[in-house]
C-alpha cells in the first residue's frame, strides 16, 4: 500500500464532519500547485531585482502582525 493509498483509506474512515476539513486542506494544497501561482518572467525579474537591493525597504513587523493575526517578530 502506498502512502497515498493509506491517506485515502484514513480520510475515508473519518466521520463526515472531520473528513470535510481534510478535503478542504487537500483542495487548498492542490490549488497551490496550480498554474495560477506561477510567476511570469517579468514577475520573477522584479523579485530578483528587489532581492538584490542593498538597502531594501521592509514592512513594519506590527503591520505584518495585524495583517496575518500573529506575531512575526524575530
Amino acid at each position: 500500500m502506498t502512502v497515498l493509498d493509506s491517506f485515502i483509506a484514513f480520510a475515508r474512515a473519518l466521520p463526515a464532519d472531520r473528513r470535510e476539513a481534510v478535503e478542504d486542506t487537500l483542495a487548498a494544497l492542490m490549488d497551490s500547485y496550480g498554474e495560477r501561482f506561477d510567476f511570469t518572467h517579468d514577475e520573477l525579474a522584479e523579485l530578483r531585482r528587489r532581492a538584490a537591493e542593498a538597502d531594501p525597504e521592509l514592512s513594519d513587523p506590527n503591520d505584518i502582525s495585524q495583517i496575518f493575526g500573529k506575531s512575526f517578530r524575530a
